[in-house]
């Protein structure tokens, strides 16, 4: 199984979220794996799938015959979408795939930015669903405008026929509760922090 790892838009918690996954469906007995196709920001090391990579080949010791080129096959300068910070070579991220999938029951996918983020004229991030086989998971942070988006993601993805699991990554907690949360419980919401059994049970259609 692929699931594909995506936020209402950056530095919401795809990371921090992905790192608690791996964990949950290790504990679960599952192999997994991990890639993040694109990184963009990078000067020397793609930090993000750094901390990837060495979480996964502690859970998965299979791993360590790949290296951090694989996990991380698209890496730009440019803090920007993939369109704007350079071109993307499609097959190269499908050789790494090819790389990673056997030694894994389930291989979290983490994306850049939000699911509408150009990649390349004809492809955004919500394409690689389709590119990897993945079911989507969507992390949203508990800031302030999180019921904007989370209604914007939510009407793009009904409209457009895409089934998806969420939770939320609490930020603040009381301000969380205070401000968003009277809306959002209505929508019956999982938390990163609280409800990894959950929301695994949920990824794996239990």
């Amino acid at each position: 199984m692929n699931i594909f790892i995506s936020a209402n838009n950056t530095d919401q918690g795809k990371t921090y979220s992905t790192l608690l996954l791996m964990e949950e469906f290790a504990k679960k007995g599952y192999k997994v794996g991990v890639m993040k196709p694109i990184e963009t920001g990078v000067e020397n090391i793609p930090v993000d799938g750094e901390r990837l990579f060495e979480k996964a080949k502690i859970l998965n010791p299979s791993l360590n015959t790949l290296t951090l080129n694989d996990i991380v096959p698209i890496r730009h300068k440019l803090p920007a979408a993939p369109y704007v910070s350079g071109e993307v070579d499609f097959k190269k991220i499908k050789k790494a795939y090819n790389k990673i999938k056997p030694l894994c029951d389930i291989l979290l996918i983490e994306g850049a930015g939000g699911i509408l983020v150009p990649v390349s004229e004809n492809f955004k991030m919500i394409n690689f669903l389709k590119f990897f086989n993945a079911k989507l998971f969507i992390v949203f942070g508990s800031k302030l405008g999180m019921i904007n988006d989370f209604l914007l993601n939510k009407s793009y993805l009904k409209s457009n026929g895409i089934n998806f699991t969420w939770a939320i990554n609490i930020f603040d907690e009381k301000n969380y509760f205070e401000i968003s949360h009277p809306f959002m419980k209505q929508y019956k919401p999982l938390f990163i922090q609280k409800d990894l059994d959950r929301i695994t049970q949920k990824l794996l259609g239990e």
